[in-house]
């Protein structure tokens, strides 16, 4: 994917790296049960549910990739245990103007290979926060095949308030880069830059990196 690369993230994450001790990368959260009756009411109706269904990232990915948007939305929401602020989400927002968003989206990646639009198109239309749009497209990405490097999630308990400490505080005070706070592309871009750097040293996915990294700052994370 092509991204806006933070220089001087690039330059601190390139000479001070988190360290990170595993040796071979964290796999996947295997999700939850889902549903299907539970979460009917946040999806485009008729819903397309087949069979018993996990949230968890392949059935994610499928229904992405079957533009079932509201649908996969509803199982991001589960995966990444947001239905305890379900306005932040849902709220008064119609659910044609998501599954719009969303498809919107998709077609903006496919043609330009970045989420510079999409995360745009997400703020404005749905108004929604960093933590919801970083994980919506990690997951939309993978479904277009962007398997690499695609975006990752991030979140205030973990990456926020337990990574970025750890290191902004392994850099000298002078060379130290801008914070992961708040909900625009520039801060999202310099936490993507950091993590960019550390797959690309390790030659992981940067998935890959933000899940190990998780599990090491914070055991049993998710």
């Amino acid at each position: 994917m092509h991204w806006n690369i933070d220089r001087r993230t690039l330059q601190a994450a390139t000479k001070y790296p988190l360290s990170i001790k595993h040796s071979t990368p964290v796999g996947p959260f295997p999700g939850r049960s889902f549903n299907t009756e539970s979460w009917n009411h946040r999806v485009i109706q008729p819903s397309t549910w087949h069979g018993e269904l996990r949230s968890d990232p392949d059935q994610i990915i499928q229904q992405f990739r079957n533009e079932r948007y509201t649908q996969a939305l509803a199982m991001v929401a589960s995966w990444g245990t947001m239905w305890r602020r379900p306005d932040a989400i849902w709220g008064g927002r119609n659910l044609e103007t998501i599954e719009g968003a969303l498809h919107d989206c998709a077609h903006s990646i496919r043609s330009s290979e970045s989420i510079t639009g999409s995360w745009d198109m997400l703020r404005v239309q749905l108004r929604w926060t960093s933590v919801l749009i970083s994980k919506t497209l990690h997951f939309l990405c993978l479904s277009l095949g962007f398997e690499h490097d695609p975006p990752v999630p991030i979140d205030g308990a973990v990456i926020r308030q337990r990574v970025w400490p750890i290191f902004r505080d392994s850099i000298p005070v002078r060379e130290r880069p801008g914070n992961w706070e708040g909900d625009t592309f520039e801060a999202y871009s310099r936490y993507m830059t950091a993590v960019l750097v550390w797959a690309n040293q390790r030659h992981w996915s940067t998935a890959e990196v933000e899940r190990t990294i998780c599990v090491e700052v914070q055991p049993g994370w998710n």
